[in-house]
């Protein structure tokens, strides 16, 4: 844990990677057949929620102590001003958003299948024009808070069917779904790059959060640990 600081990052992954929820196993979940042939990697995260592919997507977490009250202290509350940072930084970067409350389609389409994590808004999340936008998931422990989340900037997290255990017809229904009900950010701003897109994040969490901020650089061992994971 840091020393009572908020900590947040954005940063993307060098090959296609899904990650599962905690409760999630890659036996039950994956084609870990497909996975392998199509050069992807995949990871179980600390928080719940289900598959998420990290493939052309801008990548966040947020970290904390509890003893920061200013966080928020409970669930929704953290999540709800969490989610007023992504919005911010996101409407800077000309995207108009809103937080989902209730959609009787997604909750219907909630109830006949088991969805991945963009086809299941949760109360508070990012939509834009009724299409989930931003994919988050909270955990908090007796000390600390982390909520991470995905922002997809191509099209290319749609791709996630394809390595689900799901029979054929399934992984064609999943996929017009995700096309139906949600989005990316080259749907709505095309060309923005994932530099642009984290400035304009990090102006939206500096402007929201009630208190000033700096920018510090990955430390020589946060270096060591990214690349010796990458490799």
């Amino acid at each position: 844990m840091n020393d009572g600081r908020v900590t947040i990052r954005f940063y993307s992954w060098m090959r296609p990677s899904i990650t599962l929820g905690c409760m999630q196993t890659a036996e039950d979940e994956l084609d870990l057949e497909a996975v392998r042939e199509n050069g992807a990697d995949w990871v179980k995260r600390p928080t719940g929620g289900r598959a998420v592919l990290h493939d052309g997507d801008i990548t966040y977490s947020c970290i904390f102590p509890k003893s920061i009250t200013g966080m928020g202290t409970g669930i929704t509350e953290t999540y709800r001003l969490l989610s007023r940072c992504l919005m911010d930084g996101l409407e800077r970067a000309s995207i108009k958003c809103e937080t989902h409350d209730s959609n009787r389609d997604l909750q219907e389409v909630k109830r006949v299948i088991k969805l991945p994590c963009f086809l299941a808004p949760n109360r508070d999340e990012i939509m834009v024009d009724g299409r989930k936008l931003v994919g988050s998931a909270q955990k908090r422990t007796a000390d600390a808070v982390l909520q991470h989340g995905s922002i997809p900037v191509t099209s290319a997290f749609r791709r996630l069917p394809e390595f689900l255990r799901i029979d054929r017809e399934e992984k064609e229904r999943q996929v017009k779904l995700l096309t139906a009900k949600s989005c990316c950010v080259d749907e709505l701003i095309p060309g923005a790059t994932f530099e642009s897109l984290a400035k304009y994040l990090m102006d939206g969490f500096l402007s929201v959060l009630p208190f000033g901020g700096e920018l510090i650089p990955w430390s020589r061992e946060e270096e060591s640990d990214i690349m010796f994971t990458a490799q």
